[in-house]
């Protein structure tokens, strides 16, 4: 399947009003409170000023969900500084060398010898500090990206163990928490609040996260071609080769939702039930359009598509996806990778 053309989004321009400046300078400075690396020497940069020709240290926290979606403003970063460099946790490094490598220095930690940087910014408020001019970067484009060998290695995985042609990933099984599992009389887990979604015939399914616990590794019907590779993703680098390779991704969590998008890969965001869903996810107003069925059927892009709280009929947003689905397959019919 054809990935979604760039849509080319202009970036605003600057607002130099004193308010936003503030605003800025407010929200750099709470970033600054939450680091996870407080002790670091360098000054909190707050916004504004002659940075070209200095050099920011940017650090990311671990726990911090919204992660994947804030690495786009790495590179907005990268034009207003000389240099930037990305403190991060293991999992991303390698996705973020790959996809803006050549712009931004990644580092295993905050060096002891600081005297090569000037200032330092958290990943979580950097997108704020940049100012109006980070909204809208990237917006609706893809901004990771992933390397060739890496990206032929899953493609050659697929084409092999693929029984169908049209390859779609479910993320985020574990945000269903106990809801929609019942008890075969196997004993073993079925996922029968998706199960609309995942019987819909001529798909193989690949899930996508990290297994332990009950609800993400329940076993869809034996009738489902099910690939289960989550054991050999180690990092973010390579769920996101995987991602790469696939026709569609179908996303309860935001955080693989954010993935996909960033990769260009069209995504549909279903979400979970409501109690399940993070904190970001649930006042993110990207998620804010109400899902229906013909935007479903006709639109990938995940901005799109908001689930309705489980006491608005969750059943009945997995119908719809089931749906929409079937039809996508049916095209795919006889299509090989």
């Amino acid at each position: 399947m054809t990935k979604p053309s760039q849509r080319a989004v202009p970036l605003t321009t600057p607002n130099a009003d004193g308010a936003a400046d503030a605003i800025a300078h407010a929200w750099a400075q709470v970033g600054a409170a939450l680091s996870t690396h407080p002790d670091c020497p360098l000054p909190n940069w707050t916004g504004g000023g002659d940075t070209l020709h200095q050099h920011l240290l940017v650090i990311a926290n671990e726990h911090d969900s919204d992660l994947i979606s804030q690495l786009k403003h790495l590179e907005v970063a990268s034009a207003r500084f000389g240099k930037v460099g990305f403190v991060g946790p293991a999992t991303t490094r390698r996705l973020v060398e790959w996809s803006m490598g050549e712009r931004v220095v990644v580092l295993s930690r905050v060096p002891r010898d600081v005297s090569d940087w000037d200032l330092r910014c958290s990943l979580s408020s950097l997108a704020r500090t940049l100012g109006p001019q980070a909204a809208h970067a990237h917006a609706g484009r893809p901004f990771l990206r992933v390397a060739a060998v890496p990206a032929r290695h899953w493609r050659d995985r697929l084409a092999a163990a693929a029984q169908h042609g049209f390859c779609v990933g479910f993320a985020g099984l574990d945000a269903l928490g106990s809801v929609g599992l019942t008890e075969t009389s196997l004993g073993a887990p079925r996922l029968t609040s998706l199960a609309p979604l995942v019987r819909v015939p001529g798909v193989s399914w690949v899930p996508l996260g990290r297994e332990g616990d009950g609800v993400s590794d329940a076993l869809p019907p034996e009738s489902v071609d099910w690939i289960d590779w989550r054991t050999d993703c180690d990092d973010m680098a390579d769920e996101a080769s995987l991602i790469d390779n696939l026709d569609l991704v179908i996303a309860l969590d935001a955080g693989h939702a954010h993935l996909a998008e960033g990769l260009g890969v069209p995504v549909w965001y279903l979400g979970a039930p409501r109690t399940a869903l993070s904190a970001s996810a649930r006042h993110d107003d990207r998620y804010d359009t109400h899902f229906s069925p013909e935007r479903l059927s006709h639109r990938t892009d995940m901005d799109d598509f908001r689930p309705p709280p489980v006491s608005k009929d969750w059943p009945g947003t997995v119908d719809t996806a089931a749906k929409a689905l079937l039809a996508m397959a049916t095209e795919f019919q006889g299509w090989t990778r």
